[in-house]
């Protein structure tokens, strides 16, 4: 019965997070309209980072409590299951198409970022150096699309107009503000608790139940993306979530605060992390898709991830 209502409180917690994400982001997209910023550089920063919103506020107050297994663990553990999981399922309902911009800038730039990680694990800790580095990179990712938008005609841009009044948009942005910090604060303290009941290790819950947890807005909206044939999208979204789960999550959280690293993390999950990573590469270089095989393969790297860590029963 006790873990039953950890599961129910962790599923909970899970809604909540969605769901003020994206809150968060109509109140923020409206606020930002009545202020005329573009809407391009809108998709850029708003769409793009608040999808990252649930792994960023579930690593933020696991780092406060002193769970810094379930921090990092969420954001390796996320990146698996975005390719592992979610890329896989996707792939195995229709091949995934891949673009080219995205092997020329995207993907090589979240390559890059979990290259790094491996390297910056290694001393045991992600300090306000390794931050700024990071958040550089996000730096750049940002200024690439800003580039990017001036070439962007203005027919090719939607002619969205603010639906919400100014003092709506501000209630609807802190109250997706206010669930973000409540369903973390709840999937965090359940998430430990079943950790607790079943005798398993923080670690472990954040690499799995917590990983799956957060990553539903990415499951929902790229087998969305899929099934009705934006397969650019789809991939673009696992990759760029991939690459801001590393750039701003883990850039902001080591710059204010050291992020401890369990050596478990760089010797097994960042190196699964990481094959899932290159995985990608040889399917949308030389076939231009990843084709069910492809999601095959992906999905069941990713089962055999879970047994393992499961198996394991690491501490």
């Amino acid at each position: 019965m006790a873990l039953l209502l950890q599961l129910l409180a962790l599923a909970g917690g899970s809604l909540l997070l969605t769901f003020g994400a994206n809150y968060f982001i109509e109140g923020a997209y409206a606020i930002a309209l009545r202020a005329g910023v573009s809407q391009l550089f809108i998709g850029v920063t708003l769409v793009a980072l608040g999808t990252s919103l649930p792994e960023f506020f579930v690593s933020l107050i696991a780092l406060i409590k002193g769970s810094s297994d379930i921090s990092l663990g969420n954001i390796v553990g996320s990146n698996i299951c975005n390719v592992g999981l979610i890329l896989g399922l996707s792939a195995l309902v229709r091949p995934v198409k891949s673009t080219k911009s995205i092997l020329r800038f995207e993907y090589p730039l979240m390559a890059t970022a979990s290259v790094l990680l491996l390297i910056f694990s290694l001393n045991g800790t992600l300090g306000r150096l390794e931050g700024l580095i990071y958040l550089s990179m996000l730096f750049l990712f940002i200024w690439y699309f800003a580039f990017k938008a001036k070439n962007v005609s203005d027919q090719e841009l939607s002619q969205d107009e603010p639906k919400s009044s100014l003092p709506r948009a501000i209630l609807v942005a802190l109250g997706g503000l206010v669930a973000l910090l409540i369903g973390s604060e709840l999937f965090i303290k359940a998430a430990v608790n079943i950790a607790r009941l079943l005798g398993i290790s923080e670690l472990i819950i954040g690499l799995s139940l917590v990983a799956l947890g957060t990553s539903l807005p990415e499951l929902a909206s790229t087998l969305a993306a899929v099934i009705k044939g934006k397969d650019d999208i789809a991939l673009g979204n696992v990759v760029g979530s991939n690459l801001l789960n590393i750039v701003f999550i883990l850039g902001v959280l080591s710059s204010v605060r050291s992020v401890p690293v369990n050596p478990q993390i760089y010797r097994f999950d960042i190196p699964v992390m990481l094959i899932l990573t290159a995985s990608i590469f040889p399917f949308t270089k030389f076939y231009g898709r990843i084709p069910r095989i492809g999601g095959l393969l992906l999905f069941t790297v990713y089962v055999i991830y879970i047994a393992a860590i499961y198996a394991q029963g690491r501490i």
